[in-house]
């Protein structure tokens, strides 16, 4: 009978840690200065807490920035290399977007992360922005 308690204390405890522990995020890290998404792009945010944003690294020359959404958007990508032309934004109410910017580049943002490997010519941005096509500078 010992054992047979014992055995199922264990199994509850392994249940209800595997079920506590969420996914990371961008926003699970403390905020540095590196975060600031550049005055010239706070512009085309809408719908973001400008506040919230995380550097997620460069691609095509462009620095891209998560935010966390507000009201209904859940998540926002800012794409900018650091001019008014070169700047976009686009927010969406799930936990992934899918985003292109003028240039011909794409990117997708999975607010839970990647499960998978990027695919042929994709590129790992960060665990939660893969570059999909790249954009016609390149």
């Amino acid at each position: 009978m010992r054992r047979l308690t014992f055995g199922m204390v264990l199994a509850a405890v392994a249940v209800s840690v595997s079920g506590c522990v969420g996914s990371a995020t961008p926003f699970d890290q403390a905020r540095t200065s590196d975060d600031a998404v550049p005055p010239v792009a706070v512009k085309y945010i809408e719908n973001a807490d400008v506040d919230s944003s995380r550097y997620q690294g460069d691609a095509d020359g462009h620095a891209l920035y998560l935010l966390r959404g507000t009201g209904e958007m859940k998540i926002c990508l800012v794409y900018t290399d650091g001019t008014a032309d070169g700047s976009s934004a686009t927010c969406s109410g799930g936990g992934w977007v899918k985003f292109s910017p003028a240039d011909g580049a794409e990117f997708v943002v999975q607010l839970s992360g990647f499960g998978d490997e990027p695919g042929p010519g994709e590129v790992q941005v960060s665990p939660w922005v893969r570059q999909t096509r790249h954009g016609r500078d390149e």
